[in-house]
């Protein structure tokens, strides 16, 4: 164990807090944070597609500070600065020096993948801190008078459970890490144990809930696995591994994971790594932020070997900060909202490096950031087809978007108007049902396949979106009203469930 050095440490952190209070607001509302919006005014212990705690977050700063896009996004800021801090910390535990410490740092709060993840909320940005803190913590947990610390590893696993499911290869790889090495020993004391079963507590709710709703989230992974994720060969997972954390930065894993190999005092550490990327290698099924958590794992290490590298010679410590400054402010303005929509354009198309593709669809030009484009004109012009019919029939018909982004920014936008009502056959939506519609006119959003189009007597198309940066399913999205419901409603809701 080394001294950790603050000071450094904490300017990392407050530079990366910098870079993502500044750019905040920019764009607009993501997608999946409109969604969050939504599930935080239908408090539960689960959804379809994601166990509570990050709507039980969004819902306590937003609550606090009120539904603006900083205040949801101010958590994720919160856990890049934690990250970065942690990383550091992770590699003095090894006996890192400065220079370690602050690559490991500089990795925690720059890596373009993480800064995404960090800047628009959600359940990933929360994902990383829980696993740079249980890391931490089970580092520590090894010392015979730092036993207490498993009772704390346990209550961080079942935050990381109540955050993602994939907190229990969590779990898994720090149980194989003690089982399979001289830390069984530790086993012999009570405070691990203890630890297992604070998890399995905290989890116990949201198991509870899954039981009662008859495991949707099983249907979720399911057929987004078989309908909607792209197959990823090895190789091409390990290359895109690469490039999203910066090919500069990137080093500090790939040493990290190769070093564990030939450091004895080391390979306890890296199993929650190895361990999850065996899994997306083998599954072939994956996002780019999927293998993030676990660099807290391995960084820190790759950090030390490099840090000892770049010590050897001023000449190599020059040489990596002049590729790293300009790599980093590169890919930090490609993956985070810094430039004018037309700017981001024009740059990504002379780029010859193709943005990781993983889901099927159409894509649009602004890439990644196009999910924060066209929600606000979407909700208004829905909201003037509504309040254009006539009385009666406007107070009687909901509107519907064919997929949760589409329900939630109709919905968030348009909630000063409760009389219209916003149901949804996607995830949760579908979950919450259609409430107390009577099924005789229904306003959609999206396109309805030829086998939903005859469930009605008739559908017309009433407007259009007409966005050019929003994703290609909502750049021209069709709004229609449909009258006269041939079949029982709950008929109908049943035969357009979509849980993906």
């Amino acid at each position: 164990m080394n001294q950790i050095h603050w000071r450094p440490l904490l300017i990392i952190a407050a530079v990366c807090g910098l870079m993502h209070l500044a750019l905040i607001t920019r764009y607009g509302f993501f997608r999946d944070e409109l969604y969050y919006l939504a599930c935080a005014h239908h408090l539960d212990w689960g959804y379809v597609d994601h166990p509570p705690l990050s709507v039980f977050v969004a819902k306590l700063f937003t609550g606090l500070l009120g539904e603006h896009l900083w205040a949801l996004r101010l958590p994720g800021t919160l856990a890049a600065m934690t990250i970065a801090t942690l990383y550091g910390v992770i590699a003095s535990r090894f006996g890192g020096d400065k220079t370690a410490q602050s690559l490991a740092a500089i990795f925690g709060g720059f890596a373009p993948v993480i800064a995404v993840v960090t800047h628009l909320y959600s359940m990933n940005g929360l994902d990383i801190m829980l696993w740079a803190i249980a890391a931490l913590l089970w580092i520590d947990a090894q010392a015979p008078e730092k036993r207490s610390r498993w009772l704390w590893l346990g209550f961080v696993c079942g935050l990381a459970l109540l955050n993602k499911l994939s907190g229990a290869w969590l779990l898994t790889g720090i149980a194989l890490a003690t089982l399979l090495t001289p830390r069984r020993s530790e086993l012999k004391s009570w405070q691990p144990w203890v630890g297992v079963v604070i998890a399995l507590v905290m989890f116990t709710p949201h198991i509870l809930w899954q039981i009662d709703h008859g495991f949707p989230t099983r249907e979720f992974i399911r057929n987004a696995t078989l309908h909607k994720m792209v197959p990823t060969p090895p190789w091409t997972f390990l290359g895109v591994q690469f490039i999203v954390t910066n090919p500069v930065l990137a080093v500090m894993w790939i040493l990290g994971g190769y070093a564990v190999l030939r450091r004895k005092e080391w390979r306890t550490m890296a199993a929650p790594f190895f361990l999850v990327l065996l899994i997306l290698l083998v599954t072939q099924r994956s996002r780019e932020n999927y293998l993030s958590p676990t660099f807290a794992f391995v960084v820190p290490l790759g950090a030390i070997v490099l840090a000892e590298w770049l010590s050897q010679s001023r000449k190599r410590l020059i040489g990596y900060a002049t590729l790293l400054i300009p790599s980093a402010l590169f890919t930090l303005s490609m993956a985070l909202p810094v430039w004018y929509p037309t700017t981001f354009i024009r740059i990504a198309s002379f780029s010859p490096i193709e943005p990781p593709v993983a889901e099927k669809g159409a894509k649009s030009p602004m890439q990644g950031h196009a999910d924060m484009f066209g929600w606000p004109e979407m909700a208004a012009r829905v909201r003037a087809q509504w309040l254009a019919l006539p009385e009666e029939e406007r107070l009687r018909t909901p509107v519907m978007g064919m997929n949760y982004g589409e329900s939630s920014a109709i919905w968030f936008y348009n909630r000063d108007l409760p009389e219209m009502r916003v149901i949804g056959r996607h995830n949760n939506f579908w979950l919450w049902g259609p409430g107390d519609w009577d099924g005789r006119s229904l306003i959609v959003v999206g396109e309805l396949s030829e086998e939903q189009r005859e469930l009605f007597e008739s559908i017309e198309v009433i407007g259009r979106m007409d966005h050019p940066y929003a994703v290609p399913e909502e750049a021209t999205a069709p709004i229609s009203i449909a009258r006269g419901l041939k079949i029982p409603v709950e008929e109908f809701w049943a035969k357009i469930r979509h849980i993906q």
